[in-house]
């Protein structure tokens, strides 16, 4: 068997794709790597703050939980009633892209969130994602067939027409990237600024798991491209391109509180004079 996946590994990584690969279950790699980490110490991926001058902050560092969506509900239920909104991305490396797509209902009222490229063996299938007041809902389109319509679960846009700040950094990725690019691509001119400490990764790539037939190996593998409202690719972080986001305002050596307080100044800013609008609105968010 040890030979069989050594010899899966040298297949996956002649495709030349960082992204496709042998997944390795976390007690493995932890064992191998000699770590002592505790799980359960791992803190929540979704806070909620409503602060004492009315600013709501929201922090998600991850899209992998299942339950993102309800968390991020109930966060953003705790927030509802403030001035303007900061959003926390920073660390955010992606996750579920249809999660994240979902999050995104409750700052776009509507609008195109991001299209979707997948492979296909007589071309490719092609998937956008919209919403509107009262649907989330995407259109697919595949080789030689009519066009298809899926419903989902529309979240309350409990904060769109909200002055919002987004702040990012280098780790802020795909799914995370998307995010950024749907509420500043369909935020209203000078409602949406984004602050951090660099420029994001460029990953406009997303992995679907494959379990092998009688086995307990899976494999990740690189099977979409995605695209913003504008048509802007990100790239696949480097590997052949990177098209990633740049913040409005740079934070260099941000550790935390510096782009928060940057941030929240310029929030304040916003309510109280206006501001222009994000350069991503028209340029990168890509």
């Amino acid at each position: 068997e040890e030979s069989a996946l050594r010899f899966a590994d040298e297949m996956l990584a002649s495709l030349g794709d960082t992204y496709t690969e042998r997944m390795v279950p976390p007690v493995v790699a932890l064992a191998e790597a000699g770590s002592e980490t505790n799980a359960e110490e791992k803190p929540s991926d979704v806070l909620g703050v409503l602060t004492p001058n009315n600013f709501g902050y929201l922090r998600i560092t991850s899209f992998d939980d299942p339950k993102v969506v309800e968390m991020v509900d109930a966060a953003v239920k705790k927030i509802a009633s403030c001035d303007g909104v900061i959003l926390d991305l920073r660390q955010n490396s992606g996750g579920r892209m249809h999660e994240a797509l979902a999050c995104c209902g409750y700052f776009v009222a509507n609008g195109l969130l991001a299209t979707l490229k997948f492979r296909h063996a007589e071309g490719e299938k092609v998937r956008q994602y919209f919403v509107n007041e009262d649907q989330f809902f995407a259109y697919e389109q595949e080789p030689n067939l009519p066009r298809s319509l899926d419903m989902y679960v529309r979240q309350p846009a409990l904060l769109a027409g909200k002055p919002i700040v987004i702040i990012l950094n280098r780790r802020t990725a795909s799914a995370g990237e998307m995010m950024i690019c749907a509420l500043v691509q369909n935020g209203e001119v000078g409602k949406v600024h984004m602050v951090g400490s660099g420029t994001t990764p460029g990953k406009g790539i997303g992995q679907a798991v494959y379990e092998l037939q009688n086995s307990d190996v899976k494999i990740r593998v690189t099977r979409s491209h995605w695209f913003a409202r504008g048509g802007e690719w990100l790239g696949d972080c480097g590997q052949t391109e990177a098209n990633g986001i740049d913040p409005d305002t740079l934070v260099e050596n941000d550790r935390g509180p510096e782009a928060l307080k940057v941030s929240s100044d310029k929030l304040r800013a916003m309510l109280e004079e206006g501001t222009e609008p994000s350069s991503a609105t028209s340029e990168t968010a890509a």
